[in-house]
């Protein structure tokens, strides 16, 4: 029998691989007429491009011991891996096609585990509580959630045992499971009774109103992970769609996992919301015992499913809320999600206001930490939001002002405190390291740098690279290690032994920490990045006549894009970055940015304004256009590292008169430089972008300076996850038939290896 499968072209060399591959790999009873599993005969020689914690994890004695095991379903080692193969953007890489994969294969999935939920399985054990009583929710919270949340949601995977995974699902197991959730369906209380609608037998009506709801889920694209998995073989055969009368629950048959259960209302019921999903959960679980089954669970990654980014609770408890006031400040909204570890999602990109002020807050954590415990953080989180919210709403219309941080005490005291991690011992360690560590000349009333003794004693709420990477060899070699102006490894990783949740934690202070401290930052670049600088170089190319850019696609672009925006940052050698700046270091910088502003051609010629000296009106037109930024919180990695002190001091904004050009001054970085305009004439926003980056450079080179630039690791600034071109190019735009199938979105996006952001969650 023919087939229709077609491998994706990835690189020359590697694609000739992949169709020897194809050509000598044996037939498997999963394959179909349109989808080959492919049996790989030795470890794929990996490109560049692949990204995955699969292929950083995968040795070629690993894959020797286990290319032959294959579960009683019959899933091998090459089913697991060959979404990550054949597409390399993915993070991930692996999936699992049945329950016996979780065992046989875990020398692999254990460390991808472990990349990507900082949670390790061989030591570590989940919990799950699925009791709703235990959630804490008072009438005051419940009355203020009403009035600020638009909308509630709670979601999570449940799988049952003795059946596939629908990445290596057989079409007998596939249907079986149909059946057992139909069971399941039907023995729901009076309040979730509802219709089943097989995605094979829709009416054109019903596909309407379930696509109109947002209820209806697509065919896997071939370069998404199900896609590439398997997981899409035989549709619409055993997929279905249920939801009760209310439109309150909704499963998923078959999709990702065998089912997707989704809890979900208008308004800010968490509590009520949960107690569905809960109720959801039990009765698949209930139906799945009627038939001599349980669900997929284990002692270590709680609940078990496709992909193992979805393991331990698998759960995503989210609100969709209005904040207008929380909306003008998205560093102090960021910070406060992030002590309850919680992920807010606005729509116009990162530090960004949201438009009409509405955010996505939900859980990060999935393993490690049970239901209630989730629901219960996302609840406690968005109850400190809407208080400030109140508290800022108040000041503005004339009321009582929010509560200030203390001003400075006299000299020779300090306001400076310590964050409570929630780890006695470490608390205590901390308050120790602090009282012992000597003055740093770099240090203000406000703020401590610390130096600690030896290497940090780590509570598993620390999650960072920097922690990852850190070991007590190499903290005794670096320990004692200073730059010229001053920066030592303890500033370094301030921010990520006072702030757990940082996913970097590591800061430089100026351009000498790049060579002196390699040893740690360069695991770090390639654990965030994929990118190893010990033996890649990298390019830089800021000649906008290089891009192409034809009458035809720029028409398309000005009917569909609403805004276009490029941002990066630029820091001049010779003056500290930041996070390690002096007072003199600070202004010298401001003065030379203040030049370069003096000498950009006419349309990008503008004003600066200082940020201590705003006027009231100045400051308001700068909020309204988004423009001004704030000083950065203590839970934020720039707070902890000291890139706050002597605030507002050398810190400014310069825009041009068009508002095409925006520069912040001594924020993350030296500066931030942005083009941006309405429409979508993105090579004229590269352009302006172009001539800031060469009007800084001249300013510097007029100085006696140069940019801070390295063959290996590009532009260099303060955090290792903007280096490179630390370049984001985004374009807002309006897609109201693709935005029925967020999948197709997601799939094309992922082929340009481009990060799609909506305002509803993933998917949606």
């Amino acid at each position: 029998t023919s087939s229709t499968f077609k491998l994706p072209e990835i690189e020359p060399g590697f694609d000739a691989w992949l169709q020897g591959q194809l050509a000598a790999s044996p037939a498997d009873v999963k394959d179909t007429d349109e989808f080959r599993y492919l049996t790989f005969s030795e470890l794929p020689p990996f490109t560049d491009l692949h990204k995955s914690l699969m292929r950083k994890t995968m040795t070629p004695e690993l894959f020797a011991k286990l290319k032959d095991v294959k579960t009683s379903k019959g899933y091998t080692l090459s089913n697991g891996m060959q979404a990550g193969v054949l597409r390399p953007h993915l993070g991930v890489g692996f999936t699992a096609g049945d329950e016996e994969s979780f065992e046989l294969f875990k020398e692999v999935i254990y460390p991808i585990v472990e990349g990507w939920h900082k949670f390790d399985p061989n030591t570590q054990e989940h919990k799950s509580d699925l009791d709703p009583t235990k959630v804490t929710m008072s009438e005051e919270q419940a009355a203020l959630f009403q009035k600020y949340v638009k909308s509630t949601r709670v979601r999570a995977a449940r799988n049952i045992s003795g059946f596939s995974l629908p990445a290596g699902s057989s079409k007998e197991d596939r249907l079986a499971v149909e059946g057992v959730l139909k069971q399941a369906f039907e023995a729901l209380p009076d309040d979730l009774q509802g219709t089943y609608f097989p995605l094979g037998g829709l009416t054109a009506e019903q596909e309407s109103a379930l696509q109109a709801g947002g209820f209806l889920f697509q065919k896997p694209g071939p370069m998404q992970l199900l896609g590439a998995a398997g997981a899409g073989r035989d549709w619409p055969e055993g997929r279905g769609i249920f939801h009760n009368e209310a439109k309150t629950v909704l499963c998923w048959c078959n999709e990702e996992d065998q089912c997707r259960i989704i809890a979900m209302e208008n308004g800010g019921d968490v509590k009520g919301v949960f107690e569905r999903f809960c109720s959801l959960s039990h009765a698949i679980k209930g139906a799945a015992e009627a038939n001599g089954k349980k669900l997929m669970e284990s002692p270590n990654l709680g609940f078990l499913g496709t992909c193992p980014s979805n393991l331990g609770t698998g759960l995503r408890a989210s609100v969709m809320i209005v904040l207008p006031e929380l909306n003008k400040d998205p560093h102090k909204l960021e910070e406060i999600c992030a002590g309850f570890d919680l992920q807010p999602r606005g729509s116009s990109g990162e530090h960004s206001a949201a438009v009409g002020a509405k955010w996505d807050i939900s859980n990060k954590q999935r393993i490690g930490f049970s239901e209630v415990e989730l629901v219960q953080k996302m609840i406690d989180g968005v109850g400190k939001l809407i208080a400030l919210e109140e508290e800022l709403a108040a000041a503005a219309a004339g009321g009582a002002a929010p509560a200030k941080t203390p001003s400075a005490p006299a000299a020779g005291s300090s306001s400076y405190e310590l964050p409570k991690i929630g780890d006695e011992a470490f608390d205590g360690w901390l308050t120790s390291q602090l009282a012992a560590s000597p003055a740093d000349v770099k240090d203000t009333d406000d703020f401590r740098y610390l130096t600690f003794s030896e290497i940090p004693p780590f509570t598993e709420l620390h999650k960072s690279l920097m922690r990852k990477n850190l070991t007590p060899e190499l903290f005794a070699q670096l320990k004692d290690i200073k730059s010229s102006k001053g920066y030592t490894l303890s500033n370094s990783i301030q921010a990520g032994v006072l702030r757990p949740h940082l996913g970097v934690g590591i800061t430089c202070g100026d351009e000498e920490c790049f060579e002196l401290f390699k040893d740690i930052l360069y695991p770090v670049v390639k654990g965030w990045h994929g990118f190893d600088p010990a033996t890649q170089t990298h390019k830089s190319d800021l000649d906008p006549t290089k891009l192409t850019f034809p009458e035809d696609i720029a028409s398309k672009f000005g009917t569909y894009v609403k805004s276009t925006r490029i941002r990066a940052a630029r820091n001049i050698a010779g003056f500290s970055l930041p996070a390690g700046a002096s007072v003199e270091d600070r202004l010298a910088v401001e003065g030379v940015l203040k030049e370069a502003f003096a000498s950009l051609p006419e349309p990008l010629q503008g004003k600066y304004y200082p940020l201590g000296g705003l006027t009231s009106a100045q400051e308001d037109e700068l909020q309204a256009g988004g423009f001004l930024f704030q000083k950065p919180g203590p839970m934020q990695l720039l707070g902890a590292a000291g890139a706050g002190r002597g605030w507002p001091d050398g810190r400014g904004i310069f825009h041009n008169d068009a508002k095409t050009v925006l520069c912040w001054c001594n924020e993350e970085d030296q500066c931030r430089i942005i083009a941006m305009e309405n429409g979508g004439d993105v090579k004229g926003v590269f352009e302006r972008f172009c001539s800031l980056s060469h009007a800084i450079k001249g300013a510097a080179e007029a100085n006696g300076k140069k940019l801070m630039e390295s063959p290996n690791l590009g532009f260099l600034g303060t955090c290792p996850s903007n280096l490179g071109t630390g370049l984001r190019a985004s374009v807002m735009i309006v897609l109201p038939e693709l935005n029925k199938d967020p999948h197709k979105l997601e799939e094309i996006c992922a082929g340009f290896d481009l990060q799609p952001r909506g305002s509803s969650g993933e998917h949606s």
